[in-house]
């Protein structure tokens, strides 16, 4: 029988994204400065807010240059036995592990606003592993593709609960929600 495991991308913390972001806002403001004297206000003022369009998108959407988060080149892998990261290795017996799981990307819910219920989709973010190996505190935020990979991890986190493994899991949602969820759209679907 093959062992349940599941390998995913992790994100890092990107350096340049202030600075960026920064430069971006200097530039904006030293343009319109320069330019004020010829151009009249509602030119640069209409200008203002078509340069701010970028950082608008950038705060909304998965993946921009201004975005605070990059994808690691190294890959997490979860597994009954260990948890790897890269090259390195934590094996589970000799670890704490506090799991922080948000929702994988594509999970619709819905939030009552204004009496309404609004559909709202994840993007899969957001979820994050903390590690306490030999008196160091590793943390790691990691990006779940799907359903699938929802349920390995789930069974991942029973089965190192099995095994007497310090752990401690947060969920955003709970099991029987997502899976509720889960079921109703592919239900939409079918129709």
């Amino acid at each position: 029988m093959r062992e349940t495991e599941l390998t995913t991308l992790i994100y890092k913390y990107n350096p340049y994204a202030r600075f960026l972001v920064v430069l971006y806002i200097i530039s904006m403001f030293i343009i319109c400065l320069f330019t004020s004297d010829w151009l009249p206000m509602y030119i640069i003022w209409l200008a203002l807010c078509l340069w701010a369009i970028p950082l608008v998108y950038a705060a909304v959407s998965k993946k921009t240059v201004f975005n605070f988060r990059a994808l690691d080149n190294r890959f997490l892998t979860l597994a009954p036995s260990l948890i790897k990261v890269g090259k390195q290795k934590f094996p589970i017996q000799d670890i704490a592990i506090e799991l922080h799981v948000n929702a994988y990307d594509g999970f619709i819910y819905g939030i009552r606003r204004e009496g309404l219920l609004t559909p709202q989709t994840s993007y899969g973010i957001n979820n994050e592993l903390l590690i306490s190996y030999k008196g160091v505190a590793y943390d790691y935020e990691f990006h779940l593709r799907n359903y699938a990979d929802y349920i390995t991890l789930c069974e991942l986190a029973d089965r190192w609960r099995q095994d007497g493994v310090r752990l401690t899991v947060k969920e955003t949602f709970n099991r029987e929600f997502v899976n509720k969820q889960f079921i109703k759209m592919n239900r939409r679907k079918k129709y």
